[in-house]
């Protein structure tokens, strides 16, 4: 099945579609700068960032921020109710609904495991993990914000405004200096500056739409 289908079969909003490929666009970018001896399946991480957030519609808030919709937030009612039918279907929770679909697509148990490890509260498992197909999505992921590419510490300050549950724990200093670690980690591997990674030199790429899962 083609990603275009499955974003279909899901009932994508396209500012979720066009978030997970900007996270693949990331990746292809790295891989081209990719100088280290340091061997990573690239096909595999492209494949995970296309699908990492399936079931992210679960937890939008489209009366705090319809804007995420873009050209889109004219249709809201009709998100609303393609979001109704997701949590009837998935339930409330985004990773549970994610980890439900990828198993619908008959996904291998290592890359759902994958999926379920990245998140901002396991900063510090990632950055001490060997697992580079990890840090590159995890990375990659802290890169893209709602309209865009952002630095790190534009990624963490979204974070401290819009993710209380993050900013609440008493270790999020700690997870914070593991997102900078993780970037110093792949800095080392790079023949550009992480700073290079902006949206003048990432384009999205539509035509992973195409690619076969």
């Amino acid at each position: 099945m083609k990603i275009i289908d499955i974003y279909q079969k899901f009932g994508i909003p396209p500012n979720l579609g066009e978030h997970m490929l900007r996270v693949c666009s990331i990746v292809e970018y790295l891989e081209q700068h990719w100088k280290s001896d340091t061997k990573v399946d690239w096909k595999e991480t492209k494949k995970i960032a296309l699908l990492h957030d399936l079931g992210n519609i679960v937890k939008f808030d489209f009366d705090k921020h319809p804007e995420f919709l873009g050209d889109e937030q004219k249709n809201v009612d009709h998100w609303r109710k393609k979001q109704a039918e997701t949590i009837k279907k998935y339930g409330n929770d985004d990773h549970k609904a994610t980890e439900a679909m990828l198993s619908e697509l008959e996904i291998d148990d290592s890359s759902i495991k994958l999926i379920l490890n990245k998140s901002f509260g396991n900063s510090i498992e990632t950055v001490q993990s060997n697992n580079w197909i990890l840090k590159i999505l995890y990375y990659a992921d802290l890169r893209t914000l709602p309209f865009g590419i952002g630095s790190l510490t534009d990624r963490i300050n979204d974070v401290r405004e819009r993710m209380p549950k993050y900013t609440n724990r008493p270790d999020f200093e700690d997870l914070v200096n593991a997102c900078q670690k993780i970037e110093e980690q792949l800095q080392q591997n790079l023949n550009i500056s992480v700073n290079e990674i902006n949206d003048k030199n990432v384009k999205i790429d539509a035509s992973f739409l195409e690619l076969e899962i």
